[in-house]
């Protein structure tokens, strides 16, 4: 899979590790531009400031989690900002959580630890998604 290198992706998720891992997978599959926030709060910060292609978000954060992301991302007030995709990334994929992130306008869900070749098959969706319901013919991927 090629995405082109002038997408911008935000990882969200308290560990650090994960993080790294996560940023590098996005890399590896051709993200142009990857920024890190370590807490829901920060990831909120950096969408109220810039623009992102999409998200990869951990679900439980201490200060603001996932579901609190989610709550203040899709509501309308929030602006542009609020159709950016959402890939949620969770060890802790229960049916209720799952349900309740795709209720809260999650895209998709992936449970840790997931491969390089998963997260490459959600961004695949989740762009498709995107480019679709923008009314572009074209799709990222």
């Amino acid at each position: 899979m090629i995405i082109p290198g002038r997408l911008r992706a935000l990882v969200a998720d308290d560990n650090a590790y994960a993080r790294a891992i996560s940023s590098a997978s996005l890399t590896k599959l051709g993200v142009g531009e990857v920024v890190e926030a370590d807490s829901g709060a920060a990831a909120l910060l950096h969408l109220m400031s810039e623009p992102f292609d999409l998200v990869l978000m951990d679900w439980y954060m201490p200060d603001v989690s996932g579901a609190g992301v989610m709550t203040v991302l899709r509501d309308p007030r929030f602006g542009a900002a609020a159709t950016t995709p959402v890939i949620l990334m969770t060890a802790y994929a229960s049916r209720d959580n799952v349900m309740r992130a795709r209720q809260l306008g999650v895209n998709e869900v992936l449970v840790k630890p997931f491969t390089t070749d998963q997260l490459g098959t959600a961004l695949g969706r989740v762009l498709g998604e995107a480019s679709r319901a923008a009314g572009n013919d074209s799709v990222y991927v």
